[in-house]
């Protein structure tokens, strides 16, 4: 898009601002001015299938191709970039990259932040999610999609979540579960290689994920560690030993790799699945990665075991640091911190831990 179109764009939204309800006009980020906005495709993959005679005008002699594994990457681009590094944010399980743009009461979503900051920006529909099409090669085509009645745990202890969370018919709530999956997504090596690509089109990037997003970052780490500068893990699934990364020494083809529950050092914390010392493996590609693991304290799902990940990984080589919110001043956020009502302050705290790694 052209700098002219962007602004006719820009100014359109602001007279609907003026216009329309204030319940929505956004704006606590800052001013945002862009170069160019757009979206592209990675991942396409096409096989062979069978002549479908309900395929109606798109029926065709020979054979068919259809399409499969794609993701959707939008991007918007600052008209005055102030970062070395594009970011990359990953969506949570279920959800899409909306889940960056706002929040369920209308204000400013962590991706208006992060522009406002001067980064150039691309967000991503893992796929089968938001705009990466469903498939039913994916096994979740006859899954239904998840009930409001099913985020209630998540959010109820969240006192910054911006409705009734104890309601699944509040408003808030019905937003935030209008752009839910049904969900899986496609298998790791899959992903893997959709990352890999996505790197090495856009350059060096800071990768941040969320919730079951996070594998998407360990993968586009392991696959590109030259090209990954940082990455931001925000209540961040593990699953290391479940994921296609290069150990060192190898892992033989086959092999699980070996762990033993190390017992829980401080009250309220899980036990942790760590590797024996005396057979410790090493993840070479995270050795010149800074992670940022993010955990808010009210959050029912990562609470007792999130510092496993953080311990996993530093075990094998990383150099992760855990961030409790409420070490910093930030209280009352759940999982979905992305939608609550202080979300501004957690991208502040992201944007300035992103600006010390840069130097």
């Amino acid at each position: 898009m052209s700098i002219q179109r962007v602004v006719r764009f820009v100014s359109a939204l602001g007279l609907a601002a003026v216009c329309g309800s204030t319940a929505h006009a956004g704006g606590e980020a800052g001013p945002i001015s862009l170069r160019d906005q757009g979206f592209f495709w990675v991942g396409v993959r096409t096989k062979d299938v069978p002549a479908s005679p309900n395929a109606g005008p798109f029926a065709g002699g020979g054979p068919q191709v259809s399409v499969y594994g794609q993701m959707h990457v939008g991007f918007q681009l600052v008209a005055e970039r102030k970062h070395p590094y594009p970011l990359i944010l990953v969506h949570g399980g279920g959800g899409q990259a909306t889940d960056y743009m706002g929040t369920p009461d209308g204000r400013d979503g962590w991706l208006d932040y992060f522009l406002a900051a001067g980064f150039d920006v691309y967000f991503v529909d893992r796929p089968a999610h938001g705009r990466s099409p469903n498939n039913t090669a994916y096994g979740n085509g006859a899954l239904a999609p998840p009930p409001a009645s099913g985020f209630m745990g998540v959010l109820a202890k969240a006192t910054q979540w911006p409705g009734d969370a104890t309601d699944p018919t509040d408003p808030s709530v019905l937003q935030h579960v209008a752009s839910s999956e049904p969900g899986p997504t496609v298998d790791s090596v899959l992903l893997k290689e959709n990352f890999a690509e996505l790197l090495d089109k856009v350059g060096p990037a800071i990768v941040i994920t969320h919730s079951a997003g996070g594998p998407s970052g360990w993968l586009a780490a392991d696959a590109r560690p030259d090209k990954v500068k940082a990455l931001v893990a925000i209540e961040a699934a593990g699953g290391f030993t479940n994921l296609p990364l290069t150990w060192q020494p190898a892992l033989p083809a086959g092999e699980a790799l070996a762990t033993e529950k190390i017992a829980a050092t401080e009250p309220g914390k899980a036990a942790c699945d760590l590797q024996p010392a005396a057979s410790l493996r090493t993840l070479p590609a995270f050795a010149n990665i800074p992670v940022m693991g993010i955990l808010a304290p009210e959050s029912r799902m990562f609470t007792p075991n999130y510092h496993c990940t953080i311990d996993f990984l530093n075990q094998a080589g990383g150099q992760a640091t855990l961030f409790k919110l409420e070490e910093h001043g930030i209280t009352g956020n759940g999982h979905f911190m992305n939608e609550d009502r202080n979300n501004g302050d957690i991208a502040r705290l992201m944007i300035e831990w992103i600006e010390a790694v840069e130097k």
